[in-house]
């Protein structure tokens, strides 16, 4: 790789990374449902079947899902809540586990992500979503097949099926100037 190329890819990613704020708040996206969420969790579903297996007991709520905390809304066409059978050893959070399938939506604030499935666990302390994955805040999109995000460390990584390439569109904050012209930069131009 020429120097200039290199020197070239490395402003560019610079320039590049404070525009990426969907990627990097992600885990605030699924605040409401993480272990630090509180409040009552809303669910709205045609339909709802328990089932208590060992310790646990899986509420599978179906039909047109919603499910609420906070400022954090997922809907699903299934959503299955695992929770701690023994109300003493019940997670601070509610759920240990939480996974929606068909149609995923979860939306928080400004942003929101698509997915075909979705899993929030709250004892390993990470988000997983798959299946044509889109997360979106504002115009900047990012589309994948997974996005996986470690709760506990803010960190999220973004997977690609071998052959594809990951998508990102980005789109920079114009600022006007003070002639009213457009200054991507933000800085006022040179007094003459």
């Amino acid at each position: 790789m020429t120097t200039f190329l290199r020197a070239f890819l490395i402003a560019a990613a610079a320039a590049l990374l404070p525009a990426v704020p969907a990627l990097a708040q992600s885990t605030d996206l699924f605040s409401g449902f993480s272990k630090k969420g509180n409040g009552p969790i809303e669910v709205d579903a045609k339909t709802l079947e328990i089932v208590e297996e060992g310790d646990q007991r899986i509420s599978t709520f179906s039909g047109g899902v919603t499910v609420r905390r906070g400022n954090t809304t997922m809907k699903a066409a299934q959503i299955k809540i695992f929770s701690n059978k023994d109300s003493n050893t019940t997670d601070q959070n509610g759920f240990t586990r939480m996974e929606a399938t068909g149609t995923v939506y979860v939306n928080s604030g400004k942003q929101t992500i698509t997915g075909t499935q979705a899993i929030v666990d709250n004892k390993a302390q990470t988000i997983v979503l798959a299946g044509n994955v889109v997360l979106s805040q504002g115009k900047d999109v990012l589309a994948a097949d997974r996005l996986v995000i470690d709760m506990a460390t803010g960190h999220a990584r973004v997977e690609q099926t071998p052959g594809k390439s990951i998508r990102m569109v980005i789109t920079p904050d114009v600022k006007k100037n003070k002639d009213g012209g457009s200054d991507a930069s933000g800085s006022q131009p040179a007094q003459q």
